[in-house]
């Protein structure tokens, strides 16, 4: 039992059969908003809790396996979906870093369209001074920059050379990995500790101060609450490899600041009856598919950034990334007859690969006790198709003979194909091989209860110390990789808990 406060990290093996803490700043959720809410409140003189249900992990004990990463790395082992007229694979961390243990590291600046919006909607703390600061702030912290050509290795290059011959406007994507040595493990956590994720950075100096004490293996499941204020945090301690519960816990606090992702937040305030108006509505996901190129020559996707140059085309609603797979998940991928696939799987190493992320506007989705909803809208639908016409234009004018798109009946096309009727615009939701890493928007931010679940500051409505600090905030859909924005939010929430602590 630990009856008082203890900085530092802590794991399942420091814990008896119960733990009792009394902080200023309890934090559910150990990602990037949580942990920037954490560094926050820290500077300020506030002692923290973070408290995550995965594991703390150091770069050592990463694995280059898929099957290693889902058990460890990834929200209900990487079997995540949301279903409607599709099925969208959704991923999403597990650990302390949470999401930022396995993403590419991308760092994009919220774009300025969509913070105009967001103010207009009444996020009056998303100034555009106060975020150029935590801008600057994040860049600095996360180390962020562009990898240099020879790390990025042909799959990100090949790319490059398509849209350059077609005249696309496209960059080096800025990452936080400014040691990067382009292993292509990203996402089953960075082996060689080049990626500075959440845990490497704004926690890490949360830690350091001396007021913050992190607490993984820790599974929240309630509140204790008084009078519009939440006073305590309830839960139940957990062996990491069974994932069955060793004891229990309670943390009192004055302030609560929920960062559990634009999934595990919404269900904890529906579960325990803490939100009313639109909770769990207003799902975005940015939904994604890829398209797989053949050359003949050696591309060798698996090696390099895995993701490392991107065709903008935000004004047309999408951008294209390269990624790059390993083989397991290549064979996933490719919507192929059987057979057709195992060829395409021979020739493996001669292949690119490059997805299409959907600025989705008009498809709807929700998360709440019947689970995770997301229906692909008429135009998202339209805009997807687009997207993966235009990456088989990439690929065809770096020399590409085939393609395959990530859709269920069309086969490969061939470089001289007709793409308009190859990928026709009346392809179904349900025909398309859909992902999405980017969950944003269930707990959207504004001026009115009736149509936002938290204020400016980030307070839920209705309770007088309950905060929300993650994705789940945007008042919409973003258009770009979320992760800086998501630091953005927490460094602001954790800045309005301090202010009224």
């Amino acid at each position: 039992m630990i009856g008082t406060f203890q900085p530092g990290r802590h794991g399942a093996r420091d814990y008896g059969a119960t733990l009792e803490l009394d902080v200023d700043v309890v934090i559910v959720g150990a990602g990037a908003g949580g942990s920037a809410a954490a560094a926050a409140c820290t500077e300020r003189g506030l002692r923290v809790a973070v408290i995550e249900e995965g594991s703390h992990w150091q770069p050592s004990q990463f694995r280059p396996s898929s099957i290693w990463a889902w058990r460890n790395l990834y929200q209900g082992r990487g079997t995540r979906a949301a279903h409607g007229n599709a099925v969208t694979v959704l991923p999403g961390g597990r650990g302390v870093g949470g999401s930022t243990l396995i993403n590419s590291a991308i760092c994009f600046r919220t774009p300025e369209p969509v913070l105009e919006r967001w103010r207009a909607e009444g996020c009056s703390r998303f100034a555009p001074a106060w975020m150029d600061m935590c801008f600057e702030r994040i860049w600095r912290t996360l180390g962020v920059s562009v990898n240099p050509p020879e790390v990025q290795r042909d799959n990100n290059r090949i790319f490059k050379l398509g849209a350059d011959r077609l005249g696309l406007k496209g960059a080096w994507l800025a990452r936080a990995a400014p040691n990067c040595v382009g292993c292509g493990s990203c996402q089953q956590g960075c082996e060689v500790g080049a990626k500075r994720s959440a845990d490497r950075t704004f926690l890490a100096e949360a830690v350091e101060s001396g007021g913050c004490g992190v607490f993984g293996d820790c599974r929240v499941e309630g509140v204790e609450s008084e009078g519009g204020r939440v006073t305590a945090l309830l839960g139940q301690m957990l062996d990491p490899a069974q994932e069955s519960p060793t004891g229990t816990f309670r943390v009192r606090a004055r302030h609560f600041i929920l960062s559990g992702g634009a999934i595990g937040t919404p269900r904890f305030l529906i579960d325990n009856g803490l939100a009313g108006g639109p909770v769990g509505e207003n799902l975005r996901i940015h939904p994604t598919t890829g398209v797989v190129g053949r050359f003949d020559h050696d591309i060798r996707p698996w090696m390099g950034v895995t993701q490392g140059y991107y065709v903008d085309r935000w004004e047309e609603g999408y951008l294209l990334q390269v990624y790059n797979a390993p083989p397991d998940q290549a064979w996933v991928q490719l919507a192929l007859k059987p057979a057709e696939a195992l060829q395409w799987m021979a020739d493996l190493r001669r292949c690119g690969s490059a997805g299409v992320v959907v600025h989705d506007e008009d498809s709807t989705g929700s998360v709440g006790r019947a689970g995770i909803q997301y229906s692909l809208g008429e135009r998202d639908r339209r805009v997807l198709l687009e997207g993966v016409r235009s990456a088989a234009r990439v690929f065809f004018a770096a020399g590409a003979d085939a393609v395959v798109a990530g859709a269920q009946g069309v086969g490969a096309v061939p470089a001289n194909a007709d793409l308009s009727r190859a990928i026709p615009d009346d392809l179904p939701a349900h025909q398309l091989g859909l992902y999405a890493s980017h969950p944003m928007g269930t707990c959207r931010m504004g001026a009115f209860p009736a149509t936002s679940v938290v204020d400016a500051d980030g307070r839920v409505w209705g309770w007088d110390n309950l905060h929300v600090a993650d994705a789940s905030v945007f008042p919409t859909s973003l258009g770009v990789n979320p992760q800086v924005t998501v630091y953005a939010v927490g460094l602001t929430v954790g800045a309005a808990v301090a202010d009224a602590a």
